[in-house]
């Protein structure tokens, strides 16, 4: 899938017309240079590039097709948690399953979930 095809489905996804007016505005260019690089096959410059992955919410590597998933690039982790997900990574297969089992447990509880620590801080209030 080139360039072009990820970043036309990514458009059509979230109701953007790929050639639009409005896409060319937000990544930078014309209507024409959208088309150039839908015929060529090829990626545009960087800076086009950059704006399309912000536009679509996705990775410039997916657009570029250097990785499959788009993973959404709003993601803002807090230090505790990159430190969580840091200490998961060194954990083997057995390891990463058991600790995925010790949170569903926990999520399943209810106990420990945000808006159940928040409802039971305001029902004591």
């Amino acid at each position: 899938m080139s360039f072009y095809e990820r970043y036309e489905k990514c458009c059509q996804e979230r109701g953007i017309l790929p050639k639009s007016q409005y896409a060319a505005d937000m990544l930078g260019c014309t209507k024409s240079s959208i088309s150039a690089f839908a015929k060529s096959g090829k990626a545009p410059a960087g800076l086009i590039v950059a704006n399309a992955a912000k536009m679509l919410n996705v990775t410039s590597d997916y657009l570029l097709e250097i990785i499959d998933n788009p993973r959404n690039i709003d993601v803002d982790f807090s230090d505790q948690e990159l430190s969580i997900l840091s200490d998961i990574r060194e954990l083997n297969t057995e390891g990463k399953e058991s600790a995925q089992a010790m949170i569903k447990g926990l999520l399943t509880n209810g106990i420990y979930k945000k808006s159940n620590s928040v409802q039971k801080k305001v029902n004591k209030k």
